[in-house]
């Protein structure tokens, strides 16, 4: 039986930090396609090259040690996801942080980030 969902835990630059959800969102393809139709109804289809990306949220107490401030924004990221429970290990090498965080007060939770690279391998 093939194993889905359970644990998960991300290193960044080497620190371990958690997840705020056992969740996190994995667009591994480095490729886009879209599919349409010509005026006279026939098909066509178009491929634009993407970043793989991984979109996670964190916990506050369990992110201390990550200033959110701009320098950590533009800085470059290692970034390992692991699937504890599967033994999947997703790497993003050299990743840059895409979007903006944004703190709930009344939960914790920072979310409004994705990690995004054009170098991303399953191990």
């Amino acid at each position: 039986m093939d194993n889905k969902g359970g644990r998960v835990s991300i290193s960044i630059n080497g620190v371990n930090y958690s997840p705020r959800e056992a969740s996190v969102k994995i667009s591994p393809t480095t490729v886009e396609m879209e599919n349409g139709a010509n005026g006279d109804g026939t098909g066509y289809s178009t491929v634009k090259p993407v970043l793989a990306a991984a979109d996670i949220s964190f916990d506050r107490g369990q992110t201390s040690g990550i200033k959110w401030d701009n320098a950590m924004l533009l800085a470059d990221i290692n970034v390992t996801v692991n699937e504890m429970d599967t033994g999947v290990s997703h790497l993003l090498t050299s990743a840059r942080w895409s979007g903006r965080p944004e703190l709930d007060t009344a939960t914790g939770e920072i979310t409004g980030l994705k990690v995004e690279t054009d170098k991303y391998q399953a191990v």
